[in-house]
């Protein structure tokens, strides 16, 4: 009898020790690659620091389903060091530990460095949000983006040009990031195609405080709007204070968001706080779904500060993961690929969606969910809406 029982030991040991994709008493790992030291930590901070929440939200309503099981999700987060090596680094530690599912970095040169080396491992990505859609076309099967900013493009400018209908001329001022090639000539494009034109159009190198030099040239253009895309709060704060100064009265645009609206808001001279837009929510509205308002509970207990955007980023990746494994009932990553792939709707943040993106990239990875829209009024005051997907 005991014997046997010994046996049983050590079969059961050496079928946990087997087990693939990280499941040990029913847990779930998912790696989380940011940054957590190095220049980019402070931008990467929020990422990171929701990665408790989001895990805690999906396992108060029981983790994920597989097979009859329920498991725990576990996330472990992984320093790229806000660097590449320092990605290549974290990404095959995480793999020598058996972790295959993964919420991939959103500093792009990170992203791009962990490609072929997750693609090898056929380990599945999701990177919460990026506007570099080449990171999802061929070769790259297993990474999908959470929020392709890159989509919104056309509607985000039909709103715009409903708003003010007498805008022509366009000044686009965006840094100097190849990152920013895409969403820049789609934005381009979208802006001759509403029948309006660009009359300025420059780069700044990173970092820039000093934005008078270069806002002096495009004033000197007469625009009817500037457009700042691709930029964070620290930038656009400097172009949305220095333009007022100049005396810019115009609206200033961000087709893909800067970061939080009530950050940016806080950023902004109160009096400068009027017809600016961005693709990006107003967290403490009502219209917020009960996932999000779910999340800021726990969040602000968890870090004690507000629920902001990139908050949301970590929540959105995890979302898209979990219920890829679910449609999947398999913890393999292709077959959680496939699952997403094909899934006609998807519980996002915002609202339902579903991967598109085979007519731009040949495979369905781009998600395209509602746009939330924020837009500042008089002195810095909010109106919000989600804009319908058409």
């Amino acid at each position: 009898m005991k014997k046997e029982c010994l046996t049983r030991v050590i079969v059961f040991s050496l079928l946990s020790w087997f087990l693939p994709y990280s499941v040990s008493a029913q847990t779930v790992k998912i790696g989380l690659i940011s940054s957590v030291t190095g220049p980019m930590a402070a931008v990467f901070k929020s990422e990171i620091e929701a990665a408790k929440p989001a895990a805690e939200l999906i396992n108060k309503k029981g983790g994920v389903k597989v097979g009859g099981k329920n498991y725990m999700i576990e996330i472990v987060t992984g320093d790229d060091q806000s660097s590449p090596p320092g990605a290549v680094s974290a990404v095959n530690k995480l793999l020598q530990q058996g972790v295959m599912l993964f919420v991939a970095p959103m500093f792009i040169p990170s992203n791009m460095a962990i490609s072929s080396i997750c693609e090898e491992a056929k380990a599945l990505r999701v990177t919460p949000n990026c506007a570099d859609l080449s990171l999802f076309a061929a070769p790259n099967r297993l990474n999908f983006n959470g929020e392709a900013s890159y989509l919104n493009v056309p509607h985000v400018y039909m709103k715009l040009k409903a708003l003010y209908p007498g805008t022509k001329r366009i000044a686009i001022i965006r840094p100097d990031d190849p990152g920013a090639k895409a969403i820049t000539e789609r934005t381009i494009e979208e802006i001759r195609r509403q029948g309006m034109e660009v009359v300025f159009h420059e780069a700044y190198k990173i970092p820039t405080e000093d934005f008078y030099p270069l806002l002096t040239k495009a004033l000197q253009t007469k625009p009817d709007a500037i457009e700042g895309i691709f930029a964070i709060i620290p930038w656009m704060r400097g172009i949305i204070n220095q333009a007022r100064e100049m005396g810019f009265k115009g609206p200033i645009w961000l087709v893909s968001a800067c970061g939080d609206t009530n950050l940016l808001k806080a950023a902004i001279e109160p009096k400068y706080a009027h017809d600016i837009m961005q693709a990006a929510p107003d967290l403490t509205s009502e219209k917020m779904l009960p996932i999000v308002k779910e999340f800021k509970r726990l969040v602000e207990t968890e870090t004690k500060t507000a629920l902001n955007y990139d908050h949301i980023q970590t929540l959105r990746a995890l979302l898209i993961i979990v219920q890829g494994i679910e449609k999947a009932q398999s913890l393999d990553p292709e077959r959680i690929a496939k699952a997403l792939e094909e899934m006609e709707s998807i519980d996002m943040p915002y609202g339902k969606g579903r991967f598109t993106g085979k007519d731009l990239i040949g495979q369905n990875r781009l998600m395209r969910d509602p746009i939330p829209f924020s837009r500042f009024v008089k002195e810095g005051r909010i109106e919000f809406e989600f804009l319908p997907l058409k």
